[in-house]
């Protein structure tokens, strides 16, 4: 499996039903709903337009999705109106318990495909490209000539686990990265374990959070002692596991031409992630294991002192000197810009945590995934005999 991975994607695929262009004749595809949704609306007089047999005419209808749930909290949403086929959700957690680790893309599109043939649905599929017939001048900034007529992704979560060696070691960095800002990005601190930049509603949204206390928090029908005593649990706990979580909407994906299934690659959608990730971690000078106010060099160190003592700096600076002390101690792990986190203050002595990406899946990770969802498909069973 990829170190870096899936956790949710939303994709869809529109297919031509009636005649073709070549002399063939597709079929409506089945439907797949759980329930029509009709929209009837009132003339002036407030009556409802009717046809000769004195019924109301809608003016839409549509389909609702159907929402397909799994053991531990799972699920995923699927949706077909005869012609337009939707999927959404975290499939590569389907019925298990937890995501330490997921799917990569192709094998997230892969498994999808396996469900849409349940519902006797075609698969997922890159179709072939064409140029676009009138360009916009965004379009020709970005290079974005080319579209697709298979399916297009428009949203995907990509992820990845970092160690810090200890839990300790997590909370350190994940106060650290509170401290950290992103060029025009809103940053927010939901709670000691997590950290955001940007909005869940915009182009992109990326969180840094510790996995062992998110896994208590989200215990998915499971209670706080079994979570303890998973070595899932365990493991993300003694390693002090970090994850990062770059969620990727339609325009975002659009511009890095990631938006259409036969343009986008993992490689891609690597690139992607570390392109918000890398400058985050690559603040801290990777020679240096301890941070002292003498190490540092002797024009910014007043700056630095005063910024640790929670003063406002940028106040006490001209706007040049501000920004020019800015870039030099980021390098160091200190983003003078932002205030320093109310609930953790830093002392005088900064140590610099290693977060080192997990590279490797264990080798009992999969198989004690497996007995655990076989386990919660018998437990229904054993209860009904």
């Amino acid at each position: 499996m990829s170190a870096i991975f899936i956790d949710f994607i939303r994709i869809q695929q529109t297919h031509p039903v009636g005649h073709m262009a070549d002399g063939t004749f597709r079929e409506r595809l089945p439907v797949v709903e759980d329930g029509i949704v009709y929209k009837f609306k009132r003339d002036e007089s407030g009556n409802w337009p009717q046809d000769d047999e004195g019924n109301p005419i809608p003016e839409y209808e549509s389909v609702s999705r159907r929402f397909i749930s799994g053991s531990y909290d799972s699920l995923y949403v699927i949706r077909c109106d005869g012609a337009k086929v939707e999927f959404e959700g975290n499939v590569g957690r389907f019925c298990r318990p937890d995501n330490l680790f997921n799917l990569d893309f192709d094998a997230t599109v892969q498994k999808i495909n396996e469900i849409l043939a349940t519902y006797g649905l075609p698969p997922f599929d890159a179709g072939d490209p064409y140029f676009k017939t009138n360009p916009s001048a965004h379009d020709y900034k970005h290079g974005l000539l080319v579209e697709w007529t298979g399916a297009s992704v428009s949203e995907v979560h990509i992820t990845q686990n970092y160690a810090t060696g200890n839990a300790g070691n997590a909370q350190a960095a994940i106060d650290w990265l509170a401290s950290q800002s992103v060029n025009h990005i809103k940053r927010t601190r939901a709670h000691d374990t997590t950290v955001s930049w940007g909005k869940k509603s915009g182009r992109k949204y990326l969180k840094a959070y510790l996995k062992a206390p998110e896994m208590l928090t989200h215990r998915h029908g499971r209670s706080k002692t079994e979570i303890e005593q998973d070595p899932v649990y365990q493991y993300a706990n003694t390693h002090g596991i970090l994850r990062f979580e770059l969620e990727a909407k339609r325009l975002h994906l659009r511009d890095h031409h990631c938006r259409f299934l036969g343009e986008i690659t993992m490689d891609k959608l690597v690139r992607l992630f570390n392109e918000d990730v890398e400058p985050l971690l690559g603040r801290v000078k990777t020679d240096v294991t301890r941070l002292e106010l003498e190490s540092l060099p002797a024009p910014v160190r007043m700056t630095a002192s005063a910024y640790l003592r929670g003063e406002n700096v940028r106040a006490l600076l001209a706007r040049a000197t501000f920004f020019r002390h800015l870039k030099v101690l980021r390098d160091y792990g200190l983003d003078i810009s932002e205030p320093l986190p109310t609930l953790h203050k830093f002392s005088p002595v900064i140590q610099v945590i290693q977060i080192q990406p997990v590279t490797e899946v264990p080798d009992w990770y999969w198989s004690h995934q497996r007995t655990l969802s076989l386990r919660a498909v018998e437990a229904p069973e054993r209860a009904a005999a």
